[in-house]
């Protein structure tokens, strides 16, 4: 009871907020192929976070415009523009002073993955993990976590410019390692028609916590505020796990 009354209280907030909102509020919101969070399908960009987000800003009054560009791109672009955002992004902290932050999204733990077929591939460790090639997309956190860790290129790293670029060559043995998450790999595997217990997580290298929507600092503090208090209410009211859930299987 006690929860339904503080919906209904942050429900009644959020709805006078937006009747003294602008008429014009509008932010581009940049972000990558990344399935099933975010991708483009039909000329819509849609995913887990990308529909949370969708949802979020019609409940705040706030006209998102989404655009996909590789990842490197897209960080750029929404440090550039001064009514911007990107998404799926972890808060790190050589991140946080960017950035405004907005979340978390949905987000999952991430692991080194191997084909269930390769147990040659024995990973204890990150140590042990050097002696094979792992796959990273670049300007990804995981690139420069592993490169903290005294992995290099050229000797058991191989760039790729997005993080599911390399599931057709790792299916085909020629990557040894990839990295992904009980989220991100079904939908990586189902879209390369494999089942999904084709690849078994070895080694669990999640350092970076959830996910997020930054903002540019440009961006009015009540703007990211309205955001805010939509995706609380979308955690409160269930909306955000319907469409979670919504993803799992395809």
């Amino acid at each position: 009871m006690q929860q339904f009354v503080l919906a209904i209280f942050s429900a009644l907030v959020l709805i006078s907020s937006q009747h003294a909102a602008a008429a014009d509020d509008h932010l581009t919101l940049y972000t990558e192929h990344f399935p099933p969070y975010n991708f483009e399908e039909n000329g819509m960009i849609r995913g887990i976070n990308a529909d949370i987000l969708h949802q979020a800003c019609q409940l705040a009054n706030i006209k998102c415009e989404m655009k996909i560009y590789p990842w490197l791109r897209a960080f750029e672009l929404a440090q550039k523009d001064p009514a911007s955002g990107i998404f799926t992004i972890s808060r790190t902290k050589s991140r946080i002073n960017l950035f405004q932050w907005v979340g978390p999204l949905a987000s999952s733990k991430a692991y080194l993955y191997r084909l269930a077929s390769r147990t040659e591939i024995a990973v204890g460790s990150l140590e042990q993990a050097k002696q094979f090639s792992i796959a990273v997309a670049h300007g990804d956190v995981y690139e420069e976590f592993l490169l903290a860790q005294g992995f290099e290129y050229g000797k058991n790293l191989i760039e790729f410019r997005s993080k599911s670029e390399p599931i057709p060559l790792f299916l085909q043995g020629k990557i040894d390692l990839v990295i992904g998450s009980d989220i991100v790999m079904p939908s990586w595997l189902a879209n390369n028609q494999v089942p999904v217990d084709t690849a078994v997580p070895v080694i669990d290298i999640s350092t970076f916590g959830s996910n997020y929507v930054a903002f540019n600092h440009a961006v009015p503090a009540e703007l990211a505020n309205r955001l805010q208090q939509s995706i609380d209410m979308l955690k409160q009211n269930g909306q955000f796990e319907q469409i979670v859930a919504s993803y799992q299987g395809k």
